[in-house]
């Protein structure tokens, strides 16, 4: 599957600087992240939870949380069963004094009056390069994105709950001449592309090569379809219409022959004429050939077109 296959393909890839991280992490804890609070005997406890669908995608956020955070999460694995069975993996951060200061640094949630909840917006400050900007793509991706099988449409959207964040990705994306749409859904925001040129460029933006490569050579089949298609469409149009014009030129000649007789005509429509009648099926050029001596197709038209006019006269005084 295309979209499984791309995200595989980027989650496996590890930024190389601590600036690429941070812009990676904050990007999917501000995607799939938010703070859950659990009852307990005499009180409740609260952790900031990240979920994924994705082994390889926990394993990445595993090791950004190690990497910024400087403890080991825990990571609960849960397999949910019905008509849309599938895996989840739940990686769980203490929510505490010092995950708060993190989590508020990288730009993931806001610190208010009436309590946390996560930003609206992107974390500017932390999209200073190219690279980082790249990394915040890739993980706004990995969390809440989807790209189509190119073979059936080319696709692509990043969804999210805030429209400051929408409006975030697009200026993301922009900065690479990509500029997606935004539509709402069900109080979602869906940032999306359509076009196989802008979903390759969001693909190499994000570094998905091997699925740039998929892309590229579905683009070229469809092309290649398409031409044939073409082609076929252009020939079989042309067949149409000689075959047509040979069914005029038939009838015009047989009302002509039941009226006056084709001997009545001058040799040289008399001539084609029979041969007409004769042969049906032939194109105009090769009506010409089989004359002696062979004359071209546009004289083999003319005398058709004055067949066909003495036809309808014909047909005028007949009436």
């Amino acid at each position: 599957m295309f979209h499984t296959e791309t995200k595989g393909e980027l989650a496996r890839m590890m930024p190389e600087s601590e600036c690429c991280v941070l812009s990676e992490l904050s990007a999917i804890a501000r995607s799939c992240g938010r703070v859950e609070i659990r009852q307990k005997d005499g009180g409740s406890d609260s952790v900031f939870e990240i979920r994924t669908e994705s082994a390889a995608s926990a394993r990445k956020i595993m090791a950004h949380v190690r990497s910024v955070f400087k403890f080991k999460p825990k990571v609960r694995f849960t397999h949910r069963r019905g008509r849309r069975s599938r895996n989840q993996y739940t990686v769980e951060l203490p929510y505490n004094t010092e995950t708060l200061e993190v989590l508020q640094e990288l730009g993931v949630v806001s610190q208010k009056k009436d309590g946390v909840t996560l930003r609206n917006g992107v974390p500017w400050h932390l999209l200073t390069r190219q690279c980082c900007l790249r990394t915040y793509l890739r993980g706004v991706f990995l969390a809440r994105g989807y790209v189509q099988n190119p073979e059936k449409e080319y696709h692509m959207e990043f969804m999210t709950d805030s429209l400051d964040h929408a409006k975030g990705i697009v200026r993301v994306a922009e900065s690479f001449n990509v500029t997606p749409k935004i539509v709402e859904r069900k109080k979602r925001y869906m940032v999306y592309v359509k076009g196989g040129d802008d979903v390759a460029q969001l693909l190499r933006v994000m570094g998905a090569h091997s699925a740039v490569l998929t892309l590229e050579s579905v683009r070229v089949l469809r092309g290649v379809r398409g031409d044939v298609n073409r082609v076929v469409n252009c020939e079989t149009a042309n067949v149409t219409k000689a075959v047509d014009a040979g069914l005029a030129q038939v009838e015009a000649i047989q009302k002509i022959n039941e009226v006056i007789g084709l001997r009545s005509l001058a040799p040289g429509l008399q001539e084609i004429a029979e041969l007409r009648l004769a042969n049906p099926e032939m194109t105009l050029r090769e009506l010409g050939q089989m004359l002696s001596p062979p004359i071209s197709k546009s004289a083999v038209n003319h005398r058709m077109r004055r067949l066909i006019h003495l036809a309808k006269r014909l047909n005028g005084k007949a009436g």
